[in-house]
């Protein structure tokens, strides 16, 4: 389908989804009439998009607009405690996620890094949001927050959740379920380099990742804690001319209790900070690509303010695991899908301008000496603006066609409001 048709925007941007369910997803069934698999999905995505502040109110607001076809309650809510609709949006997901990969795949946000260009790269983190108005509470009769881990590709942008863990009166932490899980994610898919998983100093426990790079699993990179006092074994060598390598002050290899791990001394050029990162990655990439790399493991923190902020997803659709699944799987499937949309708006001469005016901007009003030069090659990884989100939200809530909603686009990409 092509952007400019005389189309409806909600046919296009639901299309990925609508195509899996017609020609690729077994799972699915055309149920008739009612909550239709290929329905379900499509509200479950609007859902996630329209932000509002109980399912009930979704309902409300889909049964107030004028010849809307309203969903009852009960049929809304049963279909979030179903196990097959579970299999069913996870395997949407899933599935849309491998074909946004490929059709993203000229648009890598480390193209510039010719030694990443076979290797997945992911920023893992956990997701905490408000807990769902019947949640069980714990055993001191309190409420916790509903906890989910979700990986970052830092070659595309694009976001998959991983699995829950904590939420409904039981408190876990994230480390144990997240090394129980991750390997689901390439149960299915051709490997034909090892991950770099780039997480934070909760994920720290150095024997399991010594032995994941030693039986080709995995790499990482993350944080030294403050109270690890390794011992340092010598240096390794690096390029201190090269660019990226700006602001490495030692590569060295070090031993720890019961790992030997390589670490990287790096102090911020811009701010002055001073940073120690360990790493299973090869000796042989720079350590100023590691520390970039490290640093682009915030930008799964700002999709997780996108949730909350942008897409107003602060609180858990429903108990149990279930609808938090669910939930996790609509948002990160939203997100990919303003990811792919705002790519196709740069193949016809569309981009964020505003975006990419403002980094411009910060760029020169940087001094030589503080600027980072590995950073200003990364490529494309700015966030989805509020801007663009208002837009599609309000062209699929009132079903614009595009030959109206491209000025709006071109508009609202152009210049802040």
């Amino acid at each position: 389908m092509s952007l400019m048709n005389n189309g409806m925007v909600d046919d296009y941007f639901m299309a990925p989804a609508d195509d899996l369910l017609r020609n690729y997803i077994r799972s699915g069934r055309d149920l008739g009439e009612g909550l239709t698999d290929a329905r379900f999905i499509r509200l479950g995505i609007t859902r996630a998009l329209e932000g509002d502040e109980s399912g009930r109110a979704f309902l409300q607001a889909l049964a107030d607009r004028p010849g809307a076809d309203a969903v009852a309650r009960s049929t809304w809510f049963d279909a979030f405690k179903s196990t097959r609709r579970l299999e069913l949006i996870t395997e949407v997901a899933t599935t849309s996620y491998r074909r946004f990969e490929r059709e993203l795949a000229g648009r890598d946000w480390l193209e510039s890094f010719p030694e990443l260009r076979e290797v997945p790269v992911w920023a893992v983190d956990g997701h905490q949001i408000e807990h769902a108005c019947h949640a069980p509470r714990d055993r001191k009769a309190e409420h916790l927050a509903s906890g989910l881990t979700y990986g970052l590709c830092l070659h595309s942008g694009l976001l998959r959740p991983l699995a829950r863990f904590q939420g409904d009166g039981v408190r876990q932490h994230e480390w144990p379920v997240f090394k129980k899980n991750w390997q689901h994610w390439t149960v299915d898919e051709p490997r034909p380099c090892m991950p770099i998983i780039v997480v934070d100093p909760a994920y720290i426990d150095n024997q399991y990742w010594l032995l994941q790079k030693i039986h080709r699993q995995a790499m990482v990179i993350t944080r030294e804690k403050e109270n690890m006092k390794p011992m340092v074994y010598g240096p390794v060598a690096f390029d201190r001319s090269d660019p990226v390598n700006r602001g490495v002050e030692a590569y060295e290899y070090v031993g720890y209790s019961n790992a030997a791990l390589r670490r990287v001394r790096y102090k911020d050029p811009a701010t002055g900070e001073d940073f120690v990162f360990i790493t299973t990655c090869p000796e042989q990439m720079r350590p100023g690509l590691i520390a970039l790399l490290y640093f682009l493991r915030w930008k799964i923190e700002k999709a997780y303010d996108v949730f909350k902020n942008k897409f107003r997803g602060r609180k858990a659709w429903g108990v149990g695991d279930n609808p938090a699944l669910m939930q996790a799987h609509f948002m990160a499937l939203l997100h990919n899908l303003l990811t792919v949309l705002l790519a196709r708006m740069e193949q016809i001469g569309t981009p964020d301008q505003k975006v990419l005016d403002k980094a411009e901007k910060r760029r020169a009003a940087t001094s030589e000496h503080k600027r980072v030069p590995a950073q200003e090659m990364v490529r494309h990884a700015h966030a989805l603006s509020c801007q663009f989100i208002r837009l599609v939200r309000h062209c699929l809530r009132y079903r614009i066609p595009w030959s109206h909603a491209l000025p709006l686009f071109k508009l609202r990409l152009e210049c802040y409001l």
